[in-house]
């Protein structure tokens, strides 16, 4: 038999040059090792020097800052807000108006805080308050996207209303609306980073009655005002608008609680009647356009006026007493996005 040559082979041993090859790679690959550990805790050092850094001259509150513009980027706007800082979001404002504290939701868009933005005052409906208003009307989510400040007041009375006129069963509130809108425009404007000359007024059913009021006798705070289906009364003295003033109306050819062709028995005015008092007062021709006729949706507008003024008609067929774009409505139009497209035209 032949024998077995693997157990009786002498092992074989690095030759010198070989074992110092060997050295040499396995150092190089112990400095390069450490060479990548130093790197990394080098970058680390200087990222959290670097951030400390930053940290140590930023203002506290998170103000901007007004730094160069880098070549290829746009130049960001300076910040020009001499207000106290405020945060973003929604805060409730008290303040004291005619002997009675009065309150007021204020909500502030994610822009807020660089330049004086637009205001929107918008009263909410008979009995609801001024979250139920944000929370329907959804007009806080185009807040944000536009960039504009809204202020929602807070009706007295129990349930909730405004003295928007005279009925047929009396005043709509007790309480002094009209001064109680003075005092909110005045500490808003006060302590808020609000442009003076882009103030506007929007209300639904009985604040919308609210906002045909304040037009009347306030036409010279606000630049325009818009109302969605309003319910318009009777205002003592009747209407001394003391200048043209841009109107907006909104209204359901369906709606049953401030109806289309009004309520004479709670002497409550049809929308023909409400748009013709703003003709007369705007000094508007009998010709109109029809700029926009979709689905359930006409919208109609008198721009034969007084200087810089309109008169724009929104008509929906078949809708009820809502809030365009909001549940259970048309979609054809969001109130919101037409509100604002039609404010942003005009300045106080």
């Amino acid at each position: 038999m032949r024998p077995d040559t693997r157990m009786n082979k002498r092992p074989e041993y690095m030759r010198p040059n070989q074992m110092m090859n060997k050295r040499s790679k396995d150092i190089r690959q112990v400095v390069g090792i450490s060479g990548i550990i130093f790197a990394t805790l080098l970058l680390l050092t200087i990222t959290i020097y670097a951030f400390n850094a930053r940290q140590a001259i930023l203002p506290k509150g998170g103000a901007h800052l007004n730094l160069p513009a880098l070549p290829g980027l746009p130049k960001q706007p300076a910040v020009t807000c001499k207000t106290p800082a405020h945060t973003v979001g929604d805060s409730t404002v008290s303040l004291t108006s005619a002997g009675l504290k009065r309150t007021f939701l204020i909500h502030l868009p994610p822009s807020y805080g660089v330049q004086p933005q637009s205001l929107i005052v918008v009263y909410h409906g008979y009995s609801w308050t001024s979250q139920i208003m944000e929370h329907n009307t959804n007009i806080d989510t185009e807040a944000d996207k536009a960039g504009f400040v809204v202020v929602f007041p807070q009706g007295v009375d129990s349930p909730p209303s405004w003295n928007a006129g005279v009925g047929a069963f009396g005043p709509t509130g007790d309480a002094d609306d009209i001064q109680f809108t003075r005092d909110l425009l005045r500490n808003v404007e006060q302590n808020y980073c609000v442009d003076s000359h882009h103030v506007y007024a929007a209300g639904f059913s009985l604040g919308g009655g609210m906002v045909y009021r304040i037009a009347c006798t306030l036409t010279d705070k606000f630049a325009a005002v818009a109302t969605v289906s309003g319910a318009y009364y009777p205002i003592p003295g009747g209407c001394p608008a003391s200048r043209p003033l841009p109107i907006l109306e909104i209204h359901g050819l369906a709606d049953q609680l401030a109806p289309y062709a009004g309520y004479p028995a709670r002497d409550m005015a049809g929308v023909t009647n409400y748009l013709n008092g703003w003709l007369a007062r705007d000094k508007c021709s009998d010709t109109h356009d029809t700029f926009f006729q979709q689905g359930d949706v006409t919208a109609i507008e008198w721009t034969h006026c007084a200087p810089n003024v309109a008169v724009v008609h929104y008509r929906i067929s078949d809708g009820g007493h809502t809030w365009p774009g909001s549940p259970n409505t048309t979609h054809v139009i969001d109130a919101n996005v037409v509100l604002w497209q039609f404010f942003s035209k005009y300045t106080l």
